[in-house]
């Protein structure tokens, strides 16, 4: 398979180019869920409401989907030919679920996924776009597969106005799964146009310490909204990792970076985006530098040499 090739801003990208032909079909099968989603809980609550910064207020944590059954963890687990994959949308709003032949390998967790969705809110399910990320490889001991500082997917920035419907994602990995700080977060004070609020969500991990960090199961299925921080974990041996993102959104993901999917039509301008670009600042400007820069950034923001380690921030007070 061929794939392109293209880096900005010290990211670095292998697009894969995926078959027309033979591709796999579905619409979701919701008798199959088991999965009882209680309406009083954080996540359900914001389905179909747009985004407010004021959700981040109440902690929330990723609702619990299972672990996958044997043959789905098997699949998880497998070094297979199935290529990584950034953002490709698999689904456009009020259509099935389309993935090119060589994701065909990872079908029954992404219907899996795709089942627990349409269970929790067919109408979001419905009316979204779904984009469908796959990272595999050998991540060494020390090291993250996806290294970010803490996060949310789905944040609404300066740039949506008016705000679109907030986004609910579903993931899995067969080891290091990601941590969740399921703790309040306060952003009265910043500025949406000026401040970054990633940064802001390591300080406020850091001043509770991580004491309300929370790791899924190797293999359990998650979902999460767009309100739900989160960051990946360093694992502490040299070991071969998998992990599946799925994203449920209503605005169209342009990044430059992402997969096509040749299984629709369309013809996205794709557009190098991401905060750097932003020119954002800290609202803590005094805090730990670790909080504050890149990955691809030492401590005094200046560029790390391409294949050094990246920088991790420091969440822990001591």
């Amino acid at each position: 398979m061929e794939a392109q090739k293209t880096a900005y801003r010290g990211k670095h990208f292998s697009i894969p180019t995926f078959s027309k032909e033979g591709g796999v079909c579905f619409q979701p099968e919701t008798k199959l869920v088991q999965t009882i989603f209680a309406p009083d809980s954080p996540i359900v609550q914001t389905f179909n409401q747009p985004y407010d910064l004021k959700n981040f207020q109440v902690a929330r944590k990723p609702l619990s989907l299972g672990i996958l059954p044997p043959e789905e963890r098997l699949i998880l687990a497998a070094d297979n030919s199935s290529p990584r994959t950034l953002d490709m949308p698999i689904k456009f709003p009020y259509t099935d679920v389309r993935v090119p032949p060589e994701l065909a390998a990872e079908v029954p967790i992404i219907k899996r996924a795709c089942n627990a969705m349409a269970a929790a809110n067919r109408a979001f399910y419905d009316a979204c776009y779904l984009y469908y990320t796959l990272e595999r490889g050998m991540v060494i001991a020390g090291n993250l597969q996806r290294e970010a500082p803490c996060h949310v997917d789905g944040f609404q920035g300066a740039r949506w106005h008016p705000k679109h419907v907030a986004n609910h994602t579903i993931t899995v990995s067969n080891a290091v799964p990601t941590a969740y700080y399921v703790q309040p977060f306060d952003f009265d004070l910043l500025d949406v146009a000026k401040h970054d609020f990633y940064w802001e969500m390591n300080y406020q991990v850091q001043q509770s310490d991580s004491q309300f960090a929370w790791l899924p199961e190797d293999c359990e299925m998650t979902m999460m909204d767009g309100y739900t921080v989160h960051r990946g974990t360093a694992t502490l041996v040299d070991l071969f990792r998998k992990f599946m993102r799925l994203s449920w959104e209503t605005r169209i993901f342009d990044r430059l970076g992402n997969a096509h999917n040749p299984l629709f039509d369309y013809e996205w301008e794709m557009v190098p985006r991401d905060i750097e670009a932003l020119n954002l600042v800290a609202f803590h400007a005094d805090s730990d530098p670790s909080l504050r820069v890149f990955p691809h950034q030492n401590l005094d923001g200046s560029a790390k040499e391409r294949g050094t380690a990246k920088t991790q921030p420091n969440l822990r007070k001591n």
